[in-house]
C-alpha cells in the first residue's frame, strides 16, 4: 500500500496546477497543500485526522493549512490498474481529491460547504442524500500513475548507462552495471584523438529495452550504433553477448562526465 498521498488530475486543476512532465512523481510537486496532504495516512493511522462528517457515503477526511483546504483518503485499485508484477500499482492508496480555500465569512462559499452542495447536486435523483463517487480517482488518474512509473524506469536505467560511461572513461576499464538480472558494460577508448565508446550487453535482452538503454547517450543517434561481431577497442565477444561501438562526440562525453559525481576517483 502507498502511504504517499497522489493528486488527482481534478485537485491539480483545483490547484491551479498543470501536469509536470511523465518522469516527475505527482506526489512530490511542490505545493504547500499536497505536501500537508502527505500526513494524512500517519493521522488516519494515529486517530487524530478530521473526517468530513457531511460527506456520508464514503470516507473522506480534511486537509488544513494556512487558508488552503482539501479532501483526501484512500482508495482501493481498480482491478485493471492493480498489482499483478512488482512493477504495477499497489493495491491501495491514499489521494487527494479536491481542493479549494477555507471562506469562513461566506458559509455557502466555504470549501466544505461548496463540497458538501456538489456531492449533494450528484445524488440527484437517487435514494441518497450525497454521492461523493465522482471525488474518487479516475481511469485517467491510474493511467497517469502508470505511465509515470514507465517514465521513472527509463529515466533510471538510462543514468545507470551514463554512469557506467563516465566510470569507463574515468578508469580506462570497462566498468559494469546491474540492469535488473542483466549486465551491461562501457569502455571509452582514445583512437587517433577521438572517443570510441562500446557497450556490451550481457544475456537475453529485448530490444525495445536495447534501444531505451542505448537512447541514453547525448549526441548518439541509433544511426551512430553498430553491433560489432568481433574484437573491437580491446574487448572480444563472448558467448551470449553484445557489443555495440559508436564515436561519442568531445562535448557529449563531458556531458556524462559532468553528471557523476566528481569524488569518484
Amino acid at each position: 500500500m502507498s502511504e504517499h498521498v497522489r493528486p488527482t488530475l481534478r485537485a491539480l486543476t483545483d490547484l491551479g496546477r498543470s501536469l509536470p512532465p511523465l518522469d516527475s512523481e505527482l506526489h512530490l510537486l511542490d505545493d504547500v497543500l499536497l505536501q500537508k496532504a502527505q500526513a494524512l495516512p500517519a493521522e488516519v493511522a494515529a486517530g487524530g485526522a478530521e473526517r468530513i462528517r457531511t460527506l456520508t457515503d464514503r470516507v473522506w477526511f480534511k486537509v488544513k493549512t494556512t487558508d488552503l483546504r482539501g479532501a483526501g483518503g484512500e482508495a482501493e485499485t481498480p482491478e485493471a490498474f492493480g498489482p499483478r508484477t512488482d512493477a504495477d500499482l499497489p493495491a491501495a492508496a491514499w489521494w487527494l481529491v479536491a481542493a479549494g480555500h477555507r471562506q469562513d465569512d461566506t458559509k455557502n462559499r466555504d470549501f466544505y460547504a461548496r463540497l458538501e452542495a456538489e456531492c449533494e447536486r450528484a445524488a440527484k435523483g437517487t435514494p441518497v442524500a450525497v454521492d461523493s463517487a465522482h471525488l474518487a480517482p479516475t481511469s485517467n488518474d491510474y493511467r497517469r500513475w502508470q505511465l509515470e512509473n514507465v517514465a521513472l524506469v527509463v529515466v533510471t536505467l538510462q543514468r545507470k548507462v551514463r554512469e557506467a560511461i563516465a566510470r569507463a572513461a574515468q578508469t580506462g576499464n570497462v566498468w559494469r552495471v546491474a540492469i535488473g538480472t542483466f549486465q551491461l558494460g562501457a569502455l571509452v577508448k582514445d583512437v587517433d584523438g577521438e572517443s570510441y565508446l562500446a557497450i556490451t550487453a550481457d544475456g537475453f535482452w529485448d530490444s525495445k529495452m536495447l534501444a531505451v538503454l542505448l537512447d541514453a547517450v547525448p549526441g548518439v543517434s541509433v544511426d551512430d550504433w553498430q553491433i560489432e561481431p568481433s574484437e573491437v577497442i580491446g574487448i572480444t565477444p563472448t558467448t551470449g553477448q553484445i557489443i555495440y561501438s559508436a564515436m561519442i562526440p568531445a562535448d557529449s562525453l563531458s556531458r556524462v562526465l559532468d553528471e557523476v559525481d566528481d569524488h569518484f576517483l
